[in-house]
């Protein structure tokens, strides 16, 4: 009882913060991500004191998580089983993952730090899907975020740091300091466990907590402080930029999804340069889970794709799975799906029917060719004879995932297969084939990606890679008697997939 009156400050400050931001669901389910150290296991604490019957917030309920990184052999399972000694003790359900983020670093080509953060926040969302997750940031990684992101360059949302509430994510500890989570731990004889990754400066982040922070308070003792206020002031000029970003909203999205935000060209253009920033980087951290990886070469190339003059199909990939599409006046973002690695895929090719379905073994996609209808083959015929191409796109819509051919190019069916060394194909508008795989790199796709990548063969050559784009000599002419529609559905039979080939309006 006496820990409990001795520390109750806190507890209090903590419960103001949560109300004043509004972080706990009235009733429901937390997430406590907790890694063991001080922080974490301080957060859970006061939680506990405040969440459940007869507390604070007496229809909240805790669930603890913890992911095994499994970077540090047996100090990992040492960490994880005090976790779940402590959930024990409070009487919490828990819940443990793992994952070997040294092996997802290599196969998605991340730092492991990146890695790390990835694979956590994944296992996080899926403890409890749809809950919001509790995590232990304070007011000293505070400040190490907005020095990090003054390192990595940025505007005035770089330097607004970790936000109370972001997206699904929310931080009761940002009124605390690390001392006064050493202290409350220590006040209660709790259990915690040392990270010794944290004292290695070859990351970023503990080279600014071990060198950068303490030369910046030898020159200024009120250094911290001073970066806390600076923050405060770019949090009122972001909110107004926020409200900016919400009256024009409407008037530039055409549709958006989890997988996919398809804006209007003009309507984008139209704003000052400062709001379609703001607006890219916040389509982008809506794919992204609330963080938006565009830097300032990244806004440059998309607004030298959008000020092009051009009718024409345009794309490339931006970081974390991202690829911007332009075609005419639409304007879309989506991600790009990440197929299972080390699954071995018959090379042979699989058979597809025209009309026909097929399920991709080890590849998770479904393909489907379809006949269009006669009435609409010679309407689209027609506007092709005349290049009104704005008509043949609005009668055959298509996205990533869904393509029309001549089906004079299908007439005996098709084949799927994987990439293989030599593949070569000639791209819509050239007159010579070209390298698969000199079409990938050119369009800057992931490593990890090129061999997940479907191709689509009749009997001479390929005539779509998909994702990417058909073949020239299956493109619809004046003279195309039938056409196909060609698609193709990424699904996992363990995880609820977005269905990429459906038009979304």
């Amino acid at each position: 009882m006496k820990f409990e009156q001795d520390t109750a400050p806190i507890v209090e400050a903590v419960k103001t913060y949560i109300l004043e931001h509004q972080l706990l669901p009235e009733q429901g389910t937390v997430v406590v991500a907790v890694s063991g150290g001080t922080d974490s296991v301080c957060l859970l604490h006061i939680l506990s004191r405040l969440c459940g019957p007869g507390r604070a917030f007496a229809a909240v309920r805790l669930h603890v998580a913890h992911l095994n990184h499994q970077l540090r052999g047996s100090a990992s399972e040492r960490d994880a089983a005090v976790v779940a000694q402590l959930a024990a003790s409070l009487e919490l359900p828990f819940t443990l993952g793992s994952e070997d983020v040294q092996a997802l670093a290599r196969r998605e080509r991340r730092s492991l730090e990146d890695a790390a953060r990835a694979a956590r926040y994944r296992f996080l969302r899926s403890v409890v899907p749809g809950s919001r997750i509790a995590v232990a940031h304070h007011l000293d990684d505070q400040v190490e975020t907005l020095l990090l992101h003054w390192l990595r360059g940025g505007g005035i949302t770089a330097m607004l740091g970790l936000q109370p509430v972001q997206h699904d994510i929310i931080r009761p500890l940002l009124t605390l300091d690390r001392a006064t989570t050493l202290a409350y731990c220590a006040q209660h004889q709790l259990d915690t466990v040392e990270d010794e990754s944290n004292s290695d400066i070859r990351f970023l982040r503990n080279r600014i907590r071990h060198e950068l922070l303490p030369l910046l308070e030898s020159i200024n003792p009120g250094f911290r402080a001073t970066l806390l206020r600076t923050s405060e002031v770019m949090q009122v000029d972001a909110a107004w930029i926020d409200a900016q970003i919400n009256a024009c909203w409407d008037s530039v999205v055409l549709s958006s999804s989890a997988d996919e935000i398809q804006l209007r060209r003009a309507a984008l253009l139209a704003l000052p340069l400062s709001l379609q920033r703001h607006l890219l980087r916040r389509v982008t951290a809506r794919l992204c889970g609330g963080q938006s990886p565009l830097e300032l070469r990244h806004y440059k190339l998309i607004e030298q794709l959008l000020a092009q003059e051009t009718g024409e199909e345009h794309s490339f990939h931006l970081p974390e799975r991202i690829r911007l599409m332009r075609n005419g006046e639409l304007v879309r973002f989506f991600l790009v799906p990440v197929l299972q690695t080390g699954v071995e895929v018959e090379p042979l090719p699989v058979a597809l029917s025209v009309p026909g379905t097929r399920l991709l073994s080890g590849m998770h996609w479904k393909a489907s060719a379809e006949l269009v209808p006669v009435e609409l083959t010679e309407l689209v015929r027609d506007a092709v004879r005349r290049k009104d191409w704005s008509t043949v796109w609005r009668l055959l819509p298509s996205d990533r995932y869904t393509v029309y051919i001549d089906g004079a190019c299908a007439r005996d069916g098709l084949w799927i297969r994987r990439r293989q060394p030599g593949d070569r194909m000639q791209p819509l508008g050239m007159n010579h084939e070209k390298k698969v795989q000199d079409i990938l790199v050119d369009r800057h796709i992931p490593r990890f990606e090129r061999d997940s990548i479907p191709l689509f063969f009749n009997q001479s050559h390929c005539v779509w890679l998909a994702g990417i784009g058909i073949d020239h000599r299956a493109r619809l002419t004046a003279e195309t008697r039938q056409i196909v529609r060609l698609s193709l559905v990424y699904f996992d039979s363990t995880q609820q997939m977005p269905v990429l080939s459906e038009n979304r309006k």
